[in-house]
């Protein structure tokens, strides 16, 4: 049956690719880390002592660099989506990147940078969909947005303090 529901005529089964080649198409599609890329050849049904096999060759021939991987997410996600280190180093480690690789992709992806200029350039974003509020409430919203974000505390208060000077005072009612 076709999509419509509908029997199709004169189609044969197609024959299920080879581990080896289910990965490369994979990893054409997008990098993957080691642990996705197993996780999507266990959903498709290949046995487990094939896919280490698939594995060891990717890394082998240099497909598969998990280290390569988590820079490569950490400098992408860093710059462009303004997340902090917390928020990169929980996303990498769900992707079953090792803390050793994630430390040095974090040092990697903030080097040009501080992380304090990438929540500067999030908090100026932010800022824009703040303004009419209440000086209170656009502070305490802006500081739920940083701290999502993965910033330090201290960067999250630094930007509060400068941003909204006199936040601490009840005058802003």
């Amino acid at each position: 049956m076709n999509r419509r529901g509908r029997l199709a005529k004169n189609k044969e089964p197609a024959e299920r690719p080879d581990a080896w080649e289910a990965a490369v198409k994979l990893l054409a599609m997008r990098a993957l880390s080691t642990q996705e890329l197993r996780q999507r050849l266990l959903r498709r049904g290949y046995p487990p002592p094939e896919i280490d096999a698939v594995l060891a060759r990717l890394r082998a021939s240099r497909y598969l660099d998990d280290a390569e991987y988590a820079r490569a997410w950490a400098r992408t996600r860093a710059h462009r989506r303004s997340l902090g280190p917390a928020r990169l180093a929980n996303e990498l480690r769900a992707r079953g990147i090792a803390d050793a690789e994630i430390s040095n992709a974090l040092d990697e992806a903030f080097a040009g940078t501080s992380a304090r200029e990438v929540a500067e350039a999030a908090a100026t974003r932010k800022l824009k969909g703040l303004r009419g509020l209440a000086q209170a409430v656009a502070r305490r919203r802006l500081a739920a947005h940083l701290t999502r974000l993965g910033f330090a505390v201290e960067i999250v208060l630094a930007l509060c303090r400068k941003h909204f000077p006199h936040g601490d005072e009840s005058n802003d009612q």
